[in-house]
């Protein structure tokens, strides 16, 4: 039976977190230097990269056509439910509760709904209703090419990881040679829209994921008997810092000396640090010690297993705050503040409770998998989104 996570699951908490603070630093006013600085996005990239190390761990063994339409079914319960009720909810809070005057167009709702708006390049469609969505559009992508990434990968990781660079690579010139903007308007496609947003320039992010959890099958428990597990541990950490703090800085700094134009550096700033986290991945998997223990504290990992659905609320409600400034106009920022993380939280376990997880058990319902030899990673919770 295959060992549980709990270590990687809370750090989908921290990952979200990211996140949020770079959502809510300009509104609360709290925050923005350390947004300013530091490229919290970054958390996006971690998300990518966890779920090709997850997803290469919990079903290494994947093959055929049956098999394979049974994983991409139990990864569109594992996201759309929530997604759905999110984006429903953003419509009628918008367009209704807010009479905000909002129009969406057949375009923006149908590939919100199928998931497919990270293709369009429009930030007007890919931001449309619930605009952090964008994401899960990229991971459909990713789950769609699994079952062909997971042949054979412990001879072929290599070969597969230099096709992805090479699709970020193409994303890259494409940007450059049509001479796409920096910036753009909403109605604009920018060097964004093929360097961060497109799903195949995201591919190595994931990729190197399912590299790093290749690893771990393979010799992961090697380290595991090593001495220093607490050091070990602790390097993961400075491991995970040091991408998410250098890769930006090393971006700009490559820029500024003209070894790379802006959209690459935009590329290198998004996803340059995905081989730091799969590495950092690597070593919290492998081992145990006094950051793995910390790490794998129940109240942290029940605030992993509910980081799904706090990405998909938590810009929600700060542009419902927004809107409804008027009312906490007065309140504190120190009382307004947690106030909204306590929102946050307690609005995302409702809806992992109520919709997230009963829904995805009721569309697993309709597939019957065959008893697999292993303990299934959804009993886990390690598995991820983005």
């Amino acid at each position: 039976m295959k060992k549980s996570l709990p270590a990687l699951t809370s750090l989908r908490f921290f990952a979200a977190a990211m996140i949020v603070i770079q959502h809510s630093a300009g509104y609360f006013h709290v925050g923005e230097t350390l947004t300013a600085n530091y490229n919290l996005a970054q958390g996006v990239t971690f998300f990518f990269v966890l779920s090709g190390f997850i997803l290469t761990y919990a079903h290494k063994d994947l093959s055929g056509i049956t098999n394979s339409m049974r994983f991409i079914w139990a990864r569109i319960a594992r996201v759309w439910p929530a997604h759905l009720f999110t984006m429903f909810l953003f419509w009628v809070l918008w367009i209704y509760a807010f009479n905000t005057g909002l129009q969406t167009t057949p375009i923006q709702f149908w590939t919100s709904f199928t998931l497919t708006q990270a293709w369009a390049l429009l930030p007007s469609t890919y931001f449309a209703y619930n605009g952090v969505a964008w994401t899960l559009s990229v991971e459909m992508f990713f789950y769609a090419l699994f079952p062909l990434l997971i042949l054979n990968l412990s001879k072929t990781w290599h070969i597969k990881l230099v096709l992805a660079v090479l699709l970020a690579a193409a994303s890259i010139y494409i940007s450059i040679s049509t001479g796409t903007p920096v910036t753009s308007t909403a109605d604009e496609v920018s060097s964004a829209s093929w360097v961060y947003i497109w799903p195949p320039a995201r591919l190595f992010e994931f990729v190197v994921g399912m590299a790093a959890g290749q690893a771990f099958l393979s010799f992961g428990h090697r380290l595991g008997a090593a001495r220093g597990q607490s050091t070990i541990g602790i390097a993961a950490i400075a491991i995970l810092l040091l991408g998410a703090v250098g890769m930006p800085e090393l971006s700009f700094k490559l820029e500024s000396l003209g070894l790379i134009d802006a959209t690459t550096r935009g590329w290198v700033r998004g996803s340059g640090a995905a081989p730091f986290f799969a590495l950092a991945l690597f070593l919290l998997a492998s081992t145990g010690g006094l950051v793995t223990n910390a790490l794998s504290w129940r109240p942290l990992v029940l605030l992993g297993e509910v980081s799904f659905s706090i990405y998909l609320v938590h810009q929600i409600i700060i542009r419902s705050m927004m809107i409804k400034h008027q009312v906490f106009a007065e309140v504190p920022v120190w009382i307004l503040l947690p106030m909204y993380w306590a929102a946050t939280i307690l609005i995302s376990y409702i809806l992992w409770r109520a919709v997230e997880r009963p829904c995805q058990r009721l569309m697993n319902s309709f597939i019957k998998p065959k008893q697999s030899k292993y303990q299934p990673l959804a009993k886990q919770k390690s598995d991820t989104y983005s």
